[in-house]
């Protein structure tokens, strides 16, 4: 393996998941990745295009996915032979607070003069505690965009300088004294921030890795790609870690800064050159204003994008920027998280607006041609009670019974799980909110992904629901939905069949998980008698698979060769 720059490694949520007993539950069922949550943040491609712009080599090796994909892989002869100038890992979500924290001391064993970095939102809001008590990780990259940082600290370790003047960096000198620079970077302008697909491509080429670069373990069966519209937020719904509050207090990004209508459109078909899947437009496009919405779709319709287009709404849209969709998308999809289908509730999460106006939305889409609308619900919200979490389910009925018959509209229901976010106003202000927090610190938040249940993970409760409520309630309200929806003809019999024997099997594992708790306090006892449950947890697991295909769009996906091909005579060119 050649000398690198950078390689930047994603971890599984827990290193050692493949050994270790844990039912995970339905941690990750409206996500594309599994329970280890193997999808590494965009910012990784962003990084390494940055990088390899000014002359660096970086690599992306996706460990998760290597992982899931071998159950032979051995990570740690990788680290071990690795050479690079540098290694970084990403704790952007609090879910990989154990496995990259356990990876990144596996490098130090290895490899103890290698600089080992870290970013992310997670790694921003406890940077601190990091540089106190985890030795394994040198330098912490704050903030929400670090490709500038990360390269001003790249020229500081090839010159042997010390990093003081590197903005949003937090750091350890040879004495082993912590200082915080300034968190001063926080860019206004994004289009220099590009997210180039084609960096993927080119990284799988030169490395010959393909599942080191995969963004997630199911990506080449159905590849499904994202792109960052803006960084920050205009709105502050209560237990988001990616709100305003949460942006200007642990970002210093005082409003949201959006990538121009070009540029997004730019990146748009650079994925449509490479693969015949969906563009999921993150952030609801009118937080930059109707006109910048407007000019992103008219780029759409003017470079004739053919792509499947996912857009998330934030709320309800009138009836001329749906029309606008319609004439600019060749296909399209939407997706909207009320959260519940309580107004009551829903004002408590941050949203105002109401059901009704929901309904007018969906109805609107459906007439301008959408082919698929997702309706996200959640239990672990504030003023929730366990009976109004499954009232969630009897008004999807309602829901499908008026606009989901022809089997376009999809209602999911999930836990809050499975923390409620660091950074957020519930978490902040718990009482204020109706929370307990149950777990602070970053090592209490490390700890608890190493328990054997889901429900265990959660670092909260409510007002209105214990852990364990919130557990039953949502077990209760994932069976009614999938009895629903097989009744009413959109999840076929079979498949229903066995997602509904998945979710009861799961829920009578986490039943038995809590009985050997109760019963013993012994460590070894416990460990033997999870070690019995384990092939029951397997085939539970196995369910989720079945389920997770409702969050597909209509039509197929795949790699388009035209792309690859382009790119092998460019680079066969280069090389002559």
């Amino acid at each position: 393996m050649s000398r690198l720059d950078l390689v930047l490694f994603h971890a599984p949520s827990v290193y050692d998941f493949r050994e270790r007993f844990a039912m995970y539950g339905p941690i990750s069922d409206v996500i594309p990745s599994t329970p280890i949550f193997e999808m590494y943040p965009l910012g990784f491609v962003s990084m390494v295009g940055y990088l390899e712009q000014h002359g660096y080599h970086a690599r992306i090796i996706n460990l998760a996915v290597k992982m899931l994909r071998d159950p032979r892989f051995d990570v740690e002869k990788l680290i071990a032979r690795l050479d690079a100038e540098a290694i970084g890992f990403d704790l952007h979500w609090l879910a990989h607070a154990a496995g990259s924290l356990d990876l990144a001391e596996m490098v130090k064993k290895h490899h103890p003069d290698t600089p080992v970095l870290l970013g992310g939102l997670s790694a921003t809001y406890y940077h601190e505690e990091i540089a106190e008590h985890f030795p394994q990780v040198d330098y912490i990259l704050r903030g929400d965009s670090t490709e500038k940082p990360l390269l001003a600290l790249m020229e500081c370790l090839e010159a042997g300088r010390t990093p003081e003047k590197v903005e949003n960096l937090t750091w350890r000198d040879p004495d082993g004294r912590k200082h915080v620079n300034p968190l001063s970077y926080v860019p206004g302008d994004l289009d220099e921030l590009s997210l180039d697909y084609g960096e993927v491509v080119k990284l799988v080429v030169r490395h010959r890795d393909l599942e080191g670069n995969l963004p997630f373990e199911s990506f080449m069966d159905y590849p499904f790609t994202a792109l960052l519209t803006c960084k920050g937020c205009m709105y502050n719904c209560t237990t988001c870690g990616g709100s305003n509050f949460a942006f200007r207090h642990f970002c210093n990004r005082e409003r949201p800064a959006f990538k121009s209508p070009e540029k997004i459109v730019e990146e748009m078909k650079i994925i449509s050159d490479y693969f015949k899947a969906p563009i999921f437009l993150l952030g609801d496009l009118r937080q930059g204003g109707q006109r910048y919405a407007e000019a992103i779709l008219d780029n759409i319709r003017r470079e004739s994008i053919d792509n499947t287009v996912t857009l998330e709404l934030f709320n309800p849209v009138p009836e001329g920027y749906m029309e606008k969709i319609a004439r600019s998308c060749e296909s399209f999809t939407m997706e909207i998280s009320p959260e519940s289908h309580d107004d009551h509730v829903r004002r408590l999460q941050g949203k105002a607006y109401t059901a009704r106006e929901m309904e007018e939305t969906i109805r609107s889409a459906l007439e301008h041609g959408c082919e698929k609308f997702d309706v996200f619900f959640m239990v672990g919200l504030p003023g929730q009670t366990p009976e109004s979490a499954l009232d969630s389910v009897e008004y999807s009925r309602r829901l499908l019974e008026r606009l989901g018959r022809d089997g376009r509209v999809f209602p999911f229901i999930a836990p809050m799980a499975p923390f409620l976010d660091p950074g957020s106003l519930a978490f902040e202000h718990p009482r204020r909110h109706g929370y307990v927090r149950l777990y602070t610190t970053l090592r209490e938040h490390k700890e608890a992904l190493y328990q054997p249940c889901w429900k265990l993970f959660l670092n909260y409760r409510t007002r209105w629901m214990t852990r364990d409520e919130i557990a039953e309630a949502t077990y209760e309200a994932m069976i009614r939905m999938n009895a629903l929806k097989r009744e009413l003809g959109i999840t076929e019999a079979e498949k229903a069949e066995r997602v509904e024997a998945g979710l009861t099997l799961a829920r009578e594992i986490m039943h038995k998980i809590d009985g050997i708790i109760a019963s013993t306090d012994s460590e070894a006892e416990r460990l033997q008698r999870y070690r019995e449950l384990k092939a029951e947890v397997e085939r539970a697991n196995r369910s989720t698979v079945y389920a997770k295909r409702e969050l597909r769009t209509p039509g197929g996906a795949g790699i388009r060769l035209k792309g690859v091909l382009k790119y092998l005579l460019r680079r066969a060119k280069l090389i002559r």
